[in-house]
């Protein structure tokens, strides 16, 4: 059985630095606005929406590396604490009263 010191979660969640998204430059912002939320929200994203022209090859290649170092762990790490979460069992404490 796995335990959780609820107090001891809470305290670490408020002493954690919020996610800040890192710079990126305007052809790797275009994409990632223009495509890449799109399809995490499940929208449709259409060639012919695209201005080509708002960034390079090497804007993709920046936008992959984010993907993979940057949101893709958070979203492991993320996903990981909540399965330690889910794991853990309810506990129920009589209240005391004075």
């Amino acid at each position: 059985m796995i335990q959780v010191n609820i107090a001891g979660l809470v305290e670490a969640v408020q002493k954690a630095s919020p996610f800040t998204m890192p710079d990126m430059d305007e052809g790797t912002s275009y994409l990632f606005n223009k495509v890449y939320t799109r399809l995490i929200n499940d929208e449709t994203v259409h060639l012919s929406d695209l201005d080509f022209s708002a960034f390079e090859e090497d804007d993709i290649q920046t936008l992959a590396r984010l993907y993979d170092d940057v949101f893709e762990k958070n979203t492991r790490q993320a996903d990981g604490i909540a399965d330690t979460l889910r794991r853990a069992a309810p506990v129920c404490k009589t209240a005391a009263y004075i």
